[in-house]
């Protein structure tokens, strides 16, 4: 599939290593809350598509504002993504 101008393929990502961390940690919390990726979207008024391309990775560099709903939805500071692991 070609990539159009301005996108670049996941695998060309600087971001692939972080997007994998944000996935783990968001598919980890909406577990903890007893959640299904369905009832998380509708909470965070994120389509649900999108949550699941960034919880399997299939994007490396998701919209903020969209990582920003879902974390709020799930209680979680952004910070928490630039905590030393």
């Amino acid at each position: 599939m070609a990539v159009g101008p301005g996108r670049r393929k996941r695998a060309d990502s600087k971001y692939v290593e972080q997007a994998a961390r944000l996935a783990a940690l968001l598919r980890e919390r909406r577990l903890q809350a007893d959640l299904t990726q369905e009832q998380l979207a509708s909470r965070a008024g994120v389509p649900l598509s999108t949550l699941r391309k960034i919880e399997t990775c299939q994007v490396s560099e998701p919209c903020y504002f969209a990582v920003v709903d879902l974390l709020r939805a799930l209680g979680v500071a952004v910070l928490e993504l630039t905590a030393p692991q």
